[in-house]
């Protein structure tokens, strides 16, 4: 057995709830293995030292202490009123409150972004195609051969064909 297996199966063994056959192969073990036997000696001391100390009492009426605080808990719920402001807050969950946000994200980007559009240097009120060439100008020339200048020549050729 390898020793992480046998360090899960000290503490039962200590307690003498393994099987026969997982006894004998954890002694085994012990026997050849100087690591395991140290993990061994300081649960053995663990637990000794536990057996030692005294026990604690709780005090008079703890148990109902506890029991009360677990009513209260119960009574306010998850949310409460005055922390979290109007009900529909608390009877919207978070998950439908995070789309209803995410929504309003994106059709507020979707309008500035057509605004935008509208008024930058790719539009061209006269000819969209015409407005494209012209943006694919403002770069360095497509190199001879690539898919930017056959899409450029593309362009230009039905440009000159159409009716």
């Amino acid at each position: 057995m390898k020793c992480h297996t046998i360090e899960e199966k000290l503490s039962a063994y200590q307690d003498g709830e393994l099987s026969v056959s997982d006894r004998e192969q954890v002694e085994r073990h012990l026997a050849g293995c100087h690591s395991c036997r140290e993990q061994r000696v300081k649960l053995q001391q663990t637990w000794q030292a536990l057996g030692e100390m005294a026990e604690i009492r709780p005090s008079l009426g703890f148990y109902k202490q506890v029991s009360q605080k677990i009513g209260q808990a119960s009574e306010k719920g998850v949310f409460e009123t005055s922390r979290w402001g109007s009900w529909w807050v608390r009877a919207l969950p978070s998950s439908a409150l995070a789309s209803v946000i995410l929504a309003i994200g994106i059709l507020c980007g979707t309008y500035i972004g057509n605004s935008l559009f509208q008024f930058g240097p790719f539009h061209n009120a006269s000819s969209s195609e015409g407005g494209f060439l012209t943006s694919l100008r403002v770069f360095d020339p497509a190199p001879p051969g690539t898919l930017a200048d056959s899409y450029e020549r593309l362009l230009s050729y039905n440009k000159g064909h159409t009716k």
